[in-house]
């Protein structure tokens, strides 16, 4: 069991006030570095109250770190001969899946548009990872059924993958476009992404385009937008080379400044965001230097050709975008610098030789 656990245990245990911030900042850790041993102390405590909100936290490490024993106790303790949705602990049904506990699928196929939407989002987040071939018609049938709805289940687009081919991507773009509410395209988008790195142009356009508004944080479609970026490919060396190579004068300021907002929000959960909601989604490895040297860099000493000195030039030098890009360098300044400390650390290096 590793010290983050240990921490975990005797802070829950402890019966103090559980600050959720200072719980994430632990299970990220434990998700990360942890082990099946690890998962399972974390599983008791979520067993004594999984319905309290702080202890749903700890299901992020508990599933990136469980094991098949562990989804099997978990299903006969939540799902097993359960008649309604309702009594089932929030993230448990997404959890099952993501261990690929595949005695569960029935059930998760059963509950996809039930009338509790929590339960219905985490059937679909866990079936993903489920093999669906006995489901597909089922799920095709579900699935058309929302096809150009305005609500509906957010994440049952997640499945397309799962019981079309790529001709329903175009669908799946006009439906967003054309229909679909901005509150409920998260699905959508990670859904067309799921299909694999062949939709990396469609992601690039849907996070340029205003009518998806992807990069959205009230509606949480900037985190599904973050997570399709990574799993198509798309990276933030090409987002910043469109970016640049924008015609300010053709397309209008406004439309550069959306941009330059999109570019921010995925910068920020580049920054912050640690969850892997999907098992196999690919992440962006791209390191923190070579995405400050990308953004705020100058190419030469004469001139500055940065981002910031970018948007001086077309935004004026009081525009809002670059108190914005200003703190964010600054951030960005300060995981560079972690991430060359972790590097020392994991290669083992000791002394510096001179």
């Amino acid at each position: 069991m590793i010290d983050a656990t240990a921490k975990l245990i005797e802070m829950v245990g402890s019966g103090r006030k559980l600050d959720a911030s200072i719980i994430s900042a632990y299970t990220d850790v434990v998700a990360q570095y942890g082990t099946a041993e690890d998962a399972w102390e974390l599983y008791w405590l979520f067993v004594e109250d999984p319905d309290h909100y702080v202890r749903g936290l700890l299901l992020g490490p508990i599933m990136r770190c469980g094991d098949g024993a562990l989804a099997q106790d978990m299903y006969e303790r939540y799902v097993r001969n359960q008649t309604s949705q309702e009594h089932i602990p929030d993230g448990v049904l997404h959890v099952l899946g993501y261990l690929g506990y595949v005695e569960a699928a029935a059930d998760l196929v059963a509950w996809l548009n039930g009338p509790y939407g929590a339960a219905s989002v985490d059937a679909c987040l866990g079936l993903v990872h489920l093999p669906c071939e006995s489901f597909r018609e089922r799920l095709a049938t579900e699935l058309e059924k929302a096809v150009n709805q305005n609500l509906f289940n957010e994440f049952l687009p997640l499945l397309s993958f799962k019981c079309t081919t790529e001709d329903m991507v175009p669908r799946l773009v006009h439906w967003g476009e054309r229909h679909a509410s901005v509150d409920c395209n998260a699905g959508i988008i990670a859904g067309i992404a799921l299909f694999g790195e062949k939709q990396k142009d469609t992601i690039r356009s849907i996070l340029w385009n205003p009518l998806w508004e992807a990069h959205g944080t009230a509606t949480g479609s900037c985190v599904w937008s973050y997570i399709a970026m990574q799993h198509v490919g798309l990276t933030f060396r090409e987002l910043i080379q469109d970016i640049k190579s924008y015609d300010v004068f053709k397309a209008g300021v406004q439309a550069l400044e959306y941009r330059l907002d999109v570019l921010y929000e995925m910068l920020e959960l580049k920054l912050s965001y640690r969850a892997r909601p999907i098992r196999f989604a690919r992440c962006n490895e791209e390191s923190f230097a070579q995405i400050y040297s990308d953004l705020f860099s100058w190419s030469t000493e004469h001139k500055d050709d940065s981002m910031i000195g970018w948007m001086n030039e077309h935004l004026g030098y009081e525009h809002r975008l670059l108190e914005q890009y200003d703190e964010i360098r600054k951030r960005i300044e300060i995981k560079m610098v972690h991430e060359i400390e972790l590097e020392h650390v994991q290669t083992g290096v000791n002394r510096v030789e001179i």
